[in-house]
């Protein structure tokens, strides 16, 4: 089976103007909701640093996964009919667009690249421990559940997966669980700094399409059952939402609008920025 990708590449244009221009342009002024708490910052890095770090220790040193495959005792037939439904064999094509589009969600808080460096940080730190804290509990369920991958039950799976363990890590999936964290945070952090913008839905959309379509690669790639892509999106878009709420909700007020940041706009000469002076 082939994979057909087709990128579509468009001309963009930037413009510095004064007030709104172009269809559906948004407004150029944004509400700071979020603040850096020493404490709270220090809990929660700690936290998604201690997940993370101890779960790979855990795996590398006391994770015996590896050495216990038994063919016989697999049965399709032990599977919940739901489930078969969406079993496939061992797809490596499949398994790299997945990856893929993980990559390309991940990548989605790019965006805020829009304002301005001094928000940066604050943005920047909530994502890594929106990070951190999503692939620490992905991390340890799969140590916690030893659940073998779909492919295992079809003929010609990967041996190298065999050999180096990964073919009981499939609950839950850790490719839909960090798209659907960066497309939650995505999401939540835009609407809250651009609670009037017209590219809100747009954002959201293509923020949580591209997780979507990485948790069905998953599936369609062998590597995943339905409830371990399910499972997956639940634990991401809650760390997605929950890290940043958790930051409208110390260091005080800071619920000010303010003006002069470049706001995208959709125009009939092309995509645009504008900037208001």
């Amino acid at each position: 089976m082939k994979l057909r990708i087709k990128a579509l590449l468009a001309s963009a244009c930037i413009f510095l103007c004064a007030g709104r221009t172009g269809l559906f342009s948004a407004t150029n002024d944004y509400v700071q909701p979020f603040s850096l708490n020493p404490v709270s910052d220090g809990i929660q890095l700690g936290l998604g640093l201690t997940l993370s770090g101890s779960a790979l220790v855990c795996d590398k040193l006391v994770h015996i996964k590896k050495n216990d495959f038994n063919p016989a005792s697999l049965n399709k037939a032990d599977i919940p009919s739901f489930e078969q439904i969406f079993m496939r064999p061992y797809s490596k094509p499949l398994h790299i667009a997945g990856t893929g589009t993980m990559a390309l969600a991940i990548a989605t808080p790019a965006i805020f690249a829009i304002m301005p460096s001094s928000e940066w940080l604050t943005i920047g730190t909530m994502y890594v421990e929106t990070m951190l804290i999503a692939n620490g509990l992905k991390e340890w369920a799969k140590l916690l559940v030893y659940r073998t991958r779909p492919y295992m039950y079809f003929d010609g799976y990967p041996q190298d997966k065999l050999a180096d363990g990964d073919w009981n890590c499939s609950f839950p999936s850790g490719h839909t669980t960090l798209a659907f964290a960066a497309a939650a945070f995505t999401t939540m952090v835009y609407c809250s700094c651009y609670p009037d913008s017209n590219w809100k839905y747009a954002v959201a959309g293509v923020s949580f399409a591209l997780a979507a379509v990485t948790g069905g690669l998953r599936m369609a790639s062998g590597n995943h059952f339905l409830t371990d892509v399910l499972v997956g999106a639940v634990i991401g878009t809650t760390c997605g939402i929950l890290v940043p709420y958790l930051h409208t909700l110390i260091g005080g007020d800071k619920k000010e609008r303010r003006p002069g940041v470049p706001q995208p706009s959709l125009s009939p000469a092309g995509f645009t920025i504008t900037y208001k002076f």
